[in-house]
């Protein structure tokens, strides 16, 4: 939601243990509310206008939102999966669009293809450091773009958390950037509190996003490959 609210674009949830964001942000999930399904169900009658299905945050961050749980949503994440490329063709024109995919799973991984890239998020303890570096590998597998941002303190400095990913891959093809831990940031976010100048959540993810558009995708592609 930060990456969106810096770029201008739109969130879509599209995570397979269902969304969150309805209830984190105070949006609706009733019967013939704009969201998830209502997108799918226009997007298989022809062009859609992404905007159309969206309900704006507090924070004025639109917002397609999804069922609360793994039962209700994986039906509209299949058909989320066949409407994405031309989803995106018709978004170009209106605004960005940032899939929350939340973890990876199978069903979430074919999402992936149509998309520029992905924003992997984790944790800088060892144990998610650990996780994200076992995933990594795979990943190319959906994507040739990949950005891994760590959140949070944690035992490794930044530069440490480098050398290990370019270990694990073969090389230097995961840009590696740090996002900091700023819990008012994230509810000013949420509640839309207007302040004096972008919190500090908000610059990073801003440094995120250029750090995605500098990546070079013949690159990563070979080298991932290694």
């Amino acid at each position: 939601m930060a990456a969106a609210a810096a770029g201008g674009g739109a969130v879509i949830e599209a995570g397979a243990d269902g969304g969150v964001l309805a209830a984190r942000c105070a949006l609706s999930l009733h019967a013939g509310a704009p969201g998830l399904d209502s997108l799918v169900a226009a997007a298989a009658s022809g062009p859609v206008h992404v905007l159309d299905h969206t309900q704006r945050s507090a924070a004025e961050v639109p917002v397609v939102v999804a069922a609360a749980t793994e039962e209700t949503i994986a039906g509209a994440l299949r058909s989320l999966a066949t409407c994405l490329p031309g989803l995106r063709t018709q978004a170009e024109v209106e605004v960005p669009l940032f899939l929350d995919v939340g973890r990876v799973r199978q069903n979430t991984a074919a999402i992936l293809g149509p998309c520029d890239g992905l924003l992997l998020v984790t944790g800088a303890s060892r144990e998610a450091l650990a996780c994200a570096l076992v995933r990594l590998p795979g990943l190319f597998l959906w994507t040739p773009r990949i950005v891994l941002a760590v959140h949070g303190p944690g035992p490794y400095a930044l530069a440490d958390v480098r050398r290990l990913v370019a270990e694990r891959i073969g090389a230097a093809a995961v840009p590696v950037v740090a996002i900091p831990d700023d819990p008012y940031g994230a509810v000013a976010l949420v509640e839309g509190t207007r302040r004096r100048r972008p919190s500090a959540l908000l610059r990073a993810a801003g440094q995120v996003l250029d750090c995605c558009a500098a990546v070079d995708t013949d690159g990563l592609v070979s080298e991932g490959a290694r």
